[in-house]
């Protein structure tokens, strides 16, 4: 898929680069084109001469799909990280292997720039930077007892979405881009129902949903003990030693001592008492292996890769965490099948600091593995994922700041250092770090986005999204002069603020009246010491004031999240203690289009004939209509109009329609969809209403 027609230097490489856009944008007509490159250039598929997918994975966790996105020059981008640079889309798909094909999960995106390449502190060229792309799923689960083992898809396209449902690349273009295919392991369920108790408590807190599962539970003499039995069964259970290396026998299984003991070993060398010792030689010789044996082959290993392997390190340039990819290799060796506790892959990532070339932890994190008997040939592919306050590494954008970081495996142990130990291996690449928010003095608040979209996008007179702007969460573009309805989440600078104070102040423009956010906020947060994903609650005080929270406990940076539910202009602002605020114009849309389709008789669906014209009306009506189109399977039109409306289009109004039923087909439909622009609930666009009438013909 990556061969070209003619192979083109670096500047004829530019130039094509700036030129597809032109290209894209004659669609059909790409004929007629005057251009400096080759038409048949562009007819040719993902060309990786740009950036090229690395690896792809997903990680249990977050429950989210994984793409390194390896960015090879300085130029062709789009611009200097001071501009708006362009953008590179993945669009995922999985295979569950059911027999419904590639199923569409969605797309998400990077903003990527003009970097200038430099050297590191070996002389080495900074290149290619490794970013990483993540996409929250809720994927189909399973039992234990069954492995989940789905294909993944990952589609790269430069500065153009990736066609939806396409995954075999029939539909758009992809000019520049690659594509790549794994397989992962989906968690089972923990659970195969819940208990009778739980399922109670369960309907409580749904029902009540500002009072947690735990203080539920306080009001049951019952509730207690619901809990801590769901608790207990969840906790998969731990194979012990002897059991292990019965099972890898009995399965015949050709699993080193070094790796079954791998925990009794070390346990051995670290002991400080003989006893101890003497029981693990004891349980060794009982299971017929030598515990000093044993511990020769184990301090005889090095990097041993045969196993598991980090094949990539990178950075999530949007939601700030250090992401490594890795390999799981054979179907046995990982200490239990999924009803079981399994191992764990521990990474560690560790970044260069500029100018003094000193390297500084930034954490260890890991993903849980099992023995996979039905594991296939390739592997399965596996993402570790630690969140990462990058607020010191970051620089002002006319001066980019391109690091080196190191990801260390290390199977069932957590790296002690810098270098790989006995089962794992070590990797670098380069990340670049994202720029200082513009205009912020360290200590002001600092709105960043409002409703999913950055505030340099958003008029700050209409509180309409302006040209380019777009849904930051997974940069999905807007149409210009979009506004916002549902859900609003606020998100602004807060880990560099920790332990201050702020408010949320909502002013209505239109009516001026004005009130503070005092709902208790949820947050997404992250354990560095056990490696969970973590869910804070504040809450505000006697004078609305919330509390910043320290990276950990708010990955997202979120400040605010609330439901205005009004059509009005509406007034952010934060507020500090001390006076000083930041405050962004959000025009507020919760109003669905209005869309009417009427039948000239009332709609008698048999007194229609084949060959007979249907007559109509429709009509449609929005504040922020984007589009709306009038469709029919039953025949065709003859006539749409006269009238406001016509079959397509993007004004409101009123149509009248005419349309020539076929006579080789029974029954079918007059469909009308409009389409608004407004973005709901800070993540999505594109909302609709949707109207039709069922036609049957007679002969």
């Amino acid at each position: 898929m990556a061969t070209t027609i003619k192979k083109l230097d670096d500047k004829s490489l530019l130039v094509a680069r700036s030129e597809t856009s032109q290209f894209m944008a004659a669609g059909a007509s790409f004929s007629k084109l005057k251009l400096k490159t080759s038409l048949d250039f562009f007819k040719v598929k993902m060309n990786n001469s740009f950036e090229e997918l690395g690896c792809i994975g997903y990680n249990p966790a977050f429950e989210e799909l994984t793409a390194h996105i390896l960015i090879k020059k300085a130029d062709g981008y789009g611009g200097d990280l001071c501009t708006n640079g362009s953008y590179e889309y993945v669009r995922f798909y999985l295979d569950y292997g059911d027999g419904a094909g590639w199923e569409d999960m969605g797309y998400v995106g990077t903003n990527v720039h003009n970097i200038p390449t430099t050297k590191d502190c070996d002389g080495k060229l900074e290149k290619p930077i490794n970013y990483v792309v993540r996409l929250k799923i809720s994927p189909k689960r399973k039992i234990c007892s069954t492995p989940n083992l789905p294909k993944i898809k990952a589609i790269l396209s430069w500065n153009h979405i990736p066609q939806a449902n396409d995954p075999n690349m029939a539909l758009g273009s992809y000019v520049w881009g690659s594509v790549k295919e794994e397989v992962i392991q989906i968690s089972p369920f923990k659970l195969s129902f819940p208990s009778l108790g739980l399922s109670s408590l369960l309907e409580k807190a749904i029902l009540n949903p500002s009072i947690s599962l735990n203080n539920i539970a306080a009001t049951n003499p019952f509730g207690k003990e619901a809990l801590k039995e769901i608790k207990e069964a969840i906790q998969l259970p731990k194979i012990e030693f002897t059991q292990l290396v019965a099972d890898y026998n009995k399965a015949g299984a050709k699993v080193e001592i070094t790796r079954s003991g791998h925990k009794l070993i070390q346990e051995a060398l670290s002991a400080n008492n003989k006893s101890v010792v003497d029981n693990i030689s004891s349980m060794f010789a009982l299971n017929k292996f030598s515990l000093v044996e044993s511990i020769n082959l184990y301090n005889a290993l090095k990097c041993n890769t045969s196993y598991e392997e980090l094949f990539c390190v990178g950075l999530d340039y949007n939601k700030e965490a250090l992401v490594g990819t890795l390999k799981v290799k054979k179907p046995y060796g990982y200490s239990g099948s999924l009803c079981n506790a399994g191992s764990k892959e521990y990474v560690s990532f560790w970044i260069q600091e500029e100018g003094s070339c000193k390297w500084k932890h930034a954490g260890t994190t890991f993903v849980n593995v099992h023995d996979v008997q039905t594991i296939p040939s390739q592997g399965l592919s596996y993402s570790v994922i630690l969140p990462y306050n990058l607020s010191q590494l970051k620089n002002k954008c006319s001066a980019p700041s391109v690091l080196k970081v190191r990801a260390i495996l290390s199977w069932n142990t957590a790296p002690t250092g810098m270098n790989c130990s006995q089962w794992g291996n070590v990797i670098e690449s380069y990340i670049q770090i994202p720029p200082i928010a513009a205009n912020w003095d360290g200590k002001s608040p600092k709105l960043i986005t409002v409703g999913g979209v950055s505030t340099d996008n958003i008029d700050s007179v209409t509180g309409l999204t302006l040209a380019g702007a777009k849904i930051e969460f997974n940069q999905t573009p807007t149409n210009t002069g979009s506004p916002f309805g549902g859900i609003i989440v606020v998100q602004g600078v807060s880990a560099p603020l920790a332990g201050m104070k702020y408010r949320v102040k909502i002013t209505n423009l239109n009516t001026s009246g004005s009130y503070y956010l005092n709902d208790a906020l949820a947050l997404l947060g992250y354990n560095p010491v056990n490696g969970n994903v973590v869910h804070p609650v504040i809450t505000a005080d006697a004078n609305n004031y919330y509390t910043y929270q320290t990276y950990e406990n708010n990955i997202e940076s979120i400040l605010a999240r609330f439901t205005p539910g009004t059509n009005d202009r509406i007034l952010v602002t934060i507020e500090h203690e001390n006076g000083l605020t930041d405050s962004q114009i959000i025009q507020m849309d919760n109003t669905f289009p209005e869309v009417t389709l009427s039948i000239n008789d009332n709609g008698n669906c048999s007194h229609y004939k084949k060959g007979d014209i249907i007559k109509g009306v429709f009509t449609v009506n929005d504040n922020y209509l984007l589009s709306y189109a009038l469709s029919t399977n039953v025949g065709t039109y003859v006539k749409v109009g006269p009238g406001a409306l016509n079959q397509s289009g993007t004004t409101n109004g009123t149509g009248n329609f005419e349309i020539t039923t076929f006579t080789n087909i029974n029954c079918g439909s007059i469909s009308l969809i409009a389409y608004q622009k407004t973005i709901w609930n800070s993540v999505t666009t594109g909302t609709y209403t949707h109207t039709s009438k069922i036609i049957c013909l007679a002969k």
